[in-house]
């Protein structure tokens, strides 16, 4: 399974692309909004693992770009702002489910393969 994994934080992106490469995920990293949507454009991504709070473009303007261009691919929104309003916002950008930080790297591989199923 190839993820786009967009996230600034190189902590916490470090954290997920050295779990998720273990997990034998094929991951391609993006660490501002602009980069991740030419990167999704560019490339076929079976998930698109998004943080909310990015440089020059948010995950929610991410994801409206992403469904804009008419692609379906399962985005799971990994962030800290999750407000009634946050999601609101993302689910009408078209984000398919939130996982609040901080969390466990067992819940993001539990939420991976529920999205990836239901695609």
């Amino acid at each position: 399974m190839r993820i786009l994994l967009v996230e600034d934080d190189l902590k916490v992106g470090g954290f997920l692309e050295v779990g998720l490469r273990g997990e034998a995920f094929l991951v391609d990293r993006a660490y501002d909004g602009e980069a991740a949507l030419e990167m999704a454009a560019a490339g076929a991504y079976d998930l698109i693992l998004l943080d909310y709070m990015l440089p020059k473009k948010n995950g929610v303007q991410v994801a409206e770009g992403i469904r804009a261009r008419g692609q379906q691919t399962p985005i799971l929104m990994l962030t800290a702002r999750d407000s009634d309003e946050d999601v609101r916002r993302g689910r009408a950008a078209g984000v398919n489910e939130y996982l609040s930080k901080p969390f466990k790297f067992d819940d993001v591989l539990n939420r991976i393969h529920a999205l990836v199923g239901r695609a």
